[in-house]
């Protein structure tokens, strides 16, 4: 049986980091070198210490030492390839990164469509798209200021896919509604009454961005936009 059967990871790191006496009378390599071996180099050190210790008379297998060293062989590749992996992988999430700005810079100064009910009203006027799922007969769009209180309700009806909503800031009582963010709620039913799946989506244009976290961050008017939201542009008229 060879010498290493049995040992365990956490066995030749222990060994690894004592003194050992060659035949020579030399030791081996100081606890702080050891520290930093590999799990490889760690056995290559304790086989050769064996074989230079090993009774004539009765030599180690050398057949066995072969195969155990053809595995360490294949632990040590396999720890270079988790390094390169890693490394490569740290290198795909900063090339990402910077996509993902670049992206983002190319939107500023452009009028986008994003996931969202929030837009603004500037000069006297917010727009918002919604997308029904099917037609359908009624679409109620209810408009709230940013403390949530509604000011604008109409009914409509939409079409299938995408439909748009221009808000003028007319408010309910006839009065006229002052700049800030509103929000835009719909609620569709289709000819038998059924509820008709919506997504809401903002628009507006990009006048700055926020690039210090992980993802980037537009601003439209006061309104937070992800990028990963932006669902096109549009022209500026």
């Amino acid at each position: 049986m060879s010498f290493l059967s049995g040992l365990t990871t956490s066995t030749l790191s222990a060994a690894a980091s004592t003194s050992s006496t060659t035949s020579s009378g030399t030791t081996s390599s100081s606890d702080s070198d050891s520290s930093t071996s590999s799990t490889y180099e760690t056995y290559m050190t304790l086989l050769l210490t064996q074989l230079q210790n090993q009774n004539p008379t009765d030599p180690e297998d050398t057949s066995e030492i072969t195969t155990q060293l053809a595995t360490f062989e294949q632990l040590n590749l396999a720890e270079q390839n988790n390094s390169l992996l890693t490394d490569l992988s740290s290198s795909l999430q900063s090339l990402q990164g910077v996509v993902e700005n670049s992206a983002a810079q190319s939107y500023l100064g452009t009028d986008i469509v994003a996931l969202g009910d929030s837009a603004p009203l500037e000069d006297g006027e917010a727009e918002w798209y919604f997308v029904l799922e099917d037609a359908a007969a009624s679409v109620n769009l209810s408009v709230s200021d940013e403390d949530g209180n509604v000011v604008y309700q109409t009914t409509t009806t939409g079409d299938e896919g995408s439909n748009n909503f221009v808000w003028d800031g007319t408010q309910s009582d006839g009065s006229v509604a002052t700049s800030g963010v509103y929000t835009l709620s719909v609620t569709a039913t289709d000819s038998d009454g059924a509820s008709v799946n919506s997504q809401t989506l903002m628009t507006g244009v990009v006048s700055a961005l926020d690039l210090t976290g992980d993802d980037a961050v537009l601003y439209v008017n006061g309104v937070d936009v992800d990028l990963d939201d932006v669902q096109g542009t549009q022209t500026v008229s």
